[in-house]
């Protein structure tokens, strides 16, 4: 078993909005009357769940004999001894959950809206079937047994303190099943098993739940606690024709079918039609449901009729309910929803609701996608993996019209738009051809992306144009950034001939231009011209003597590198013949100093010996006079250092980390916008490292000028950013300051990634899941 605080979502209650907020209420106390109905009705429904583990206990079993797969037994064989350990805690987590109940909140009564998350069973793609068999449940046990719960909550009203409804009854349908969803939501079970489970649940307990109701009101009639309320209401008519004239025990009832009663007033307009009986009737009037068969024949026919546009770009949403209603009261029928249906026909409304309203998409493409609503709800009504099956062609279909569209603006005579032709072509052909084969979805995605790739195509070479000239620009800016770093950090507190600065001016800042652009600054090629440059300055700057024989190595492979640079950067032969000479002049200046400064040193050693000599003979004759010899050698040494000749002080010359850092330093991005303060710490600033290239976004230019634009790229050397239309056209270039400061006053906003029909599935299943309280 695994962890028992582990949850469970595999399903998720119909009363989400009440879990979570119950306390425990032990210490409070309930009307004596009330307290014998709630110990009554709690020992009668533990009896009953007992049983239910007692009958999934035999179905579990023979579904695991009869597995079709390894996994799928090991499943339901798992979830069997789960069960069987576990059902004595699950009956008594059942039992506190069912006394609980009755320390209810106030509830809220709200008009009745049929998009409402409450009215929602189909709430995840896997939790569909299971869902649905609580919701079902639940439904059924509401329309069966109206009499009998009208009466207790009428009795309940009177002896607690809070109003109460169908909603927040503790003995009501959804509340007992809330309770059991509650108990074995921890279970960590095969869906099969859970299903199983659910059903047996469905078969004995809310099957019973009218002996329990009747024992309740019993107990409450002994307790004198409304007697004479058994005779006043007449029992609800059932397995009959729908009233004509919308009388509460028909037309006021379906309401209290939670997801399965459709849109009051809208799908049960027969008390406004003149036409008693006929139309669409709340499931389980007496009037059987209507066969998938039927429903899709009556869709297709919808499907046919629709106009080819709404004019002038209008966004429509279809009121299936509505419009099923009219065909039946045109052809003088009676049908009714099933269960399932119903549920289906609410999802995909309130998925083109989500279409119709998502920003991405400008109003004329809604208007072309929202008429594929009929054709969908046909399909998910067929096919019932819809919902979960994400390669499914009519999703794909959705997702890639939605997306060749997202940065696509209506301008003038938009109808002649390529693009808008197609969408149109592709959503006239499905409302057309489709019927119930699936296939032309596939056909019309794979004609449809041919399309778009020819599209994109040419784009694409506009922005590749665009691109490379910004990428050249800011490579260009870039590497004369990063040569002037260097040759400042050559140059800089140095008194260089006029040959050598024009050898680095005129030649060498060149080639590490040239060098920069086309191998970069990591490459070995750069590293190797940066230390020629740093061999010239050495050359002429070298102390002498000592660095006499190092500069006689180094000039052979100086001149070889120095003539390589003339020849790539195309130097005028008179030119670089003047630059050699005057290098020569240099050097031979520079040898002549050293071989001057060793005469001069062996000279002085010379002196230093005849010194040191004649300090000797000094010495032997002045025995007599010690104290004068100190003064006299001081002297000397003074003479000695007299001599030294002069050395030319200049700054020391960088070594090639320190090149490399300078260069590794440079500052490319240009300053924040006057009067604009953006720091690193700035949430835009951060946002901007996280853009993604190839996202769209809307840019607002002054009140009017509006348009959608898609990040092309992200120029590094320079921090820009350059933006296109769809046509792959620049619409804007922003540096990282300017696009945070955009980004800051709302000027530039990022649209919404992904795919339509999933965003649009997630939406509505997150806004249900919030208002259930299963988001944790």
């Amino acid at each position: 078993m695994k962890d028992s605080e582990r949850s469970s979502s595999n399903v998720v209650s119909l009363q989400g909005g009440t879990r979570g907020k119950r306390e425990s209420h032990s210490d409070a106390s309930l009307p004596a009357a009330v307290e014998v109905v709630r110990d009554k009705a709690q020992q009668q429904l533990v009896e009953l769940a007992k049983q239910v583990f007692a009958k999934v206990d035999d179905s579990l079993f023979a579904m695991a004999e009869k597995a079709h797969g390894q996994d799928e037994q090991d499943g339901l064989f798992q979830a069997l001894r789960l069960l069987r350990v576990e059902r004595r805690r699950v009956v008594e987590l059942f039992a506190d959950n069912c006394a609980q109940a009755f320390y209810v909140q106030e509830a809220t009564v709200e008009d009745e809206d049929p998009y409402a998350a409450d009215n929602l069973s189909l709430v995840h793609n896997d939790d569909l079937e299971q869902l649905v068999a609580v919701d079902t449940m639940v439904a059924n046990a509401k329309r069966d047994l109206a009499e009998s719960l009208s009466a207790i909550s009428l009795r309940l009203d009177t002896l607690l303190s809070v109003k109460i409804y169908d909603k927040n009854n503790p003995l009501g349908p959804d509340a007992i099943c809330d309770a059991f969803v509650e108990a074995v939501r921890t279970l960590d079970l095969h869906v099969r098993a859970r299903l199983t489970l659910l059903k047996k649940f469905e078969q004995v307990v809310m099957a019973n739940l009218g002996k329990v109701y009747d024992a309740c009101n019993n107990l409450f009639v002994e307790q004198g606690v409304l007697p004479a309320l058994k005779q006043q209401r007449s029992a609800r008519p059932q397995r009959q024709a729908p009233r004509p004239q919308g009388t509460p025990g028909g037309g006021q009832a379906a309401p209290e079918q939670g997801v399965a009663a459709p849109h009051q007033g809208a799908i049960y307009p027969g008390t406004a039609s003149g036409v008693s009986g006929h139309g669409l009737v709340p499931l389980g009037s007496g009037v059987a449901p209507m066969p998938p068969q039927d429903l899709l024949s009556h869709l297709g026919a919808l499907q046919s009729h629709l106009p080819q546009s709404y004019g002038d770009g209008q966004v429509e949403l279809l009121n299936v309910n509505s419009l099923l209603q009219g065909r039946l009261v045109e052809a003088r029928e009676s049908a009714s929803l099933a269960k399932m249906d119903s549920d289906i026909i609410k999802l995909v409304e309130m998925l083109f609701s989500f279409i119709l309203e998502d920003r991405n998409l400008a109003e004329p493409i809604k208007s072309q996608l929202g008429r594929l609503q009929l054709p969908l709800l046909k399909v998910a009504i067929a096919d019932k993996s819809f919902f979960s099956k994400g390669g499914h062609p009519a999703r794909k279909l959705l997702n890639e019209l939605a997306d060749a569209c997202t940065g696509w603006q209506a301008k003038d005579n938009y109808e002649k738009d390529p693009l808008y032709k197609k969408i149109s072509e592709v959503v006239a052909r499905v409302l057309a051809e489709f019927d119930h084969d699936i296939n032309i979805f596939s056909t019309l995605l794979e004609s449809f992306r041919e399309f778009i790739l020819r599209e994109r195509k040419r784009a694409e070479r506009l922005e590749r144009r665009i691109v490379d000239e910004a990428d050249g620009k800011a490579k260009t800016q870039a590497a004369r950034a990063r040569v002037a770093a260097v040759m400042d950090a050559l140059m800089a507190e140095r008194d260089l001939p006029p040959v050598v600065a024009d050898w680095l001016q005129k030649v060498w800042s060149n080639m590490l231009f040239l060098t920069c652009i086309k191998e970069g600054t990591d490459s070995e090629t750069w590293s190797r011209d940066v230390r020629t440059a740093r061999d010239l300055v050495w050359s002429v700057h070298a102390p002498m003597p000592e660095s006499r024989k190092q500069l006689l190595g180094l000039l052979p492979a100086l001149q070889d590198r120095l003539k390589a640079g003339v020849e790539a950067v195309s130097l005028n032969t008179f030119e670089a013949r003047r630059l050699f000479a005057g290098l020569k002049e240099i050097y031979r200046e520079r040898f002549a100093l050293a071989q001057r400064l060793i005469q001069e040193r062996s000279q002085k050693v010379e002196q230093e010996a005849r010194a040191m000599a004649e300090a000797a003979s000094q010495a032997e004759t002045l025995e007599q006079q010690p104290a004068a010899v100190p003064e006299e050698s001081s002297q000397l040494a003074g003479e000695v250092t007299a001599v030294e000749p002069a050395v030319e002080v200049v700054a020391e010359l960088p070594e090639m980390e320190a090149l490399e850092q300078a260069v590794a330093e440079v500052e490319l991005q240009p300053d924040a916008l006057e009067g604009e303060e953006i720091s690193e710490t700035d949430t835009h600033w951060q946002q901007t490292f996280r853009l993604a290239q190839g996202s769209w976004f809307e840019l607002k230019r002054g009140e009017e000028e509006q348009f959608r634009c898609r990040l092309a790229a992200v120029i590094k050397d320079i921090d820009q950013f350059i933006f296109v239309n769809r046509n792959g056209a620049k619409v804007a270039e922003f540096t990282r300051a300017e696009l945070a400061v955009a980004l800051r006053k709302g000027e530039l906003m990022s649209m919404d990634d992904g795919m339509l029909f999933e965003r649009a599935l997630q939406s509505v299943i997150g806004t249900v899941r919030k208002s259930r309280g299963e988001m944790h």
